[in-house]
């Protein structure tokens, strides 16, 4: 039987329902082909969202935690802190179902990024890390204020999740593959997750994946946006042990995301590593 590791899951908690409304999912998920908002979401179901992720195979959804401002791209994009805590009483609460990362704010105002990393991974049990450095000190990964971030991320031996995509920060300038480029560069032993797949730059991010083993590109519903089958292509070949599936739910419904995934075309261990195995190995689960 298949089963699937979720990379990039947001429950209908209030805490997220309060920072994805519905017009906003709506509109972000008809641009990747999405049918509908997930009813779970929309009700705000735990119940319902456990059915879906069972109807679709997803054993474990790995949620990212948020802590970082406001930021205006064209239009507003709200603030979002979620406290860790409420992470990893998720993770305890439905054991097995949550695999949760620390939001981390590598600005130092929500609290001290290192001391929180310590905290999130050794007294919370959290399995990594989730920053935004475009949005958070509006700036690019390899900027050195967050170098003691990933320097305890690799002191810990758990990965770091950036954020990356069109809506990283003000403009998509901060998600050119140069600076991932960099940042692994300077860090080989460090495990970085790149969060929506360096879109658009996506020929250039395979290209800096190629050449850095320690890069785990995941795409979630980018795979589905215009130049998105690269991705699988990718997956399909080279790169087969370092791209990750993920959903993006809320922003696409559970069930639809791996119907239309089993239907682009991946043999049969090529999909098992998107699903499931690359992120097991990653996560350590």
């Amino acid at each position: 039987m298949r089963t699937i590791i979720d990379m990039r899951c947001r429950p209908p908690l209030p805490e997220f329902r309060a920072y994805f409304d519905i017009p906003r999912i709506s509109w972000h998920g008809a641009r990747t082909g999405a049918a509908e908002v997930s009813p779970a979401f929309v009700q705000g179901s735990m119940d319902l969202f456990f059915e879906e992720m069972d109807q679709a195979g997803v054993e474990i959804a790995v949620v990212q935690g948020r802590n970082s401002p406001a930021v205006f791209m064209g239009k507003q994009f709200n603030a979002a802190f979620i406290p860790n805590e409420r992470l990893a009483e998720i993770q305890d609460k439905y054991a097995g179902r949550f695999a949760c990362f620390a939001g981390i704010d590598v600005s130092n105002t929500a609290h001290n990024a290192v001391e929180e990393t310590v905290r999130s991974v050794k007294t919370l049990g959290l399995k990594g890390i989730f920053i935004e450095p475009g949005r958070q000190i509006q700036s690019t990964p390899d900027d050195e204020r967050v170098f003691p971030v990933y320097e305890k991320c690799i002191e810990l031996g758990v990965p770091v999740n950036l954020m990356s995509g069109p809506y990283a920060g003000a403009d998509i300038g901060v998600s050119d593959p140069l600076y991932v480029d960099r940042l692994c560069t300077r860090y080989p032993e460090l495990k970085v997750i790149l969060g929506h797949g360096g879109y658009p730059y996506v020929q250039q991010i395979l290209g800096v994946a190629f050449k850095h083993t320690n890069l785990y590109v995941s795409p979630d519903m980018y795979v589905f946006a215009p130049g998105g089958k690269a991705y699988i292509e990718a997956a399909n070949g080279a790169l087969r042990d370092q791209i990750i599936y993920g959903s993006a739910y809320p922003l696409r419904p559970i069930i639809q995301t791996v119907k239309d995934t089993l239907a682009l075309g991946m043999s049969t261990e090529s999909e098992r590593a998107y699903l499931e195995l690359n992120a097991r190995r990653l996560l350590d689960i």
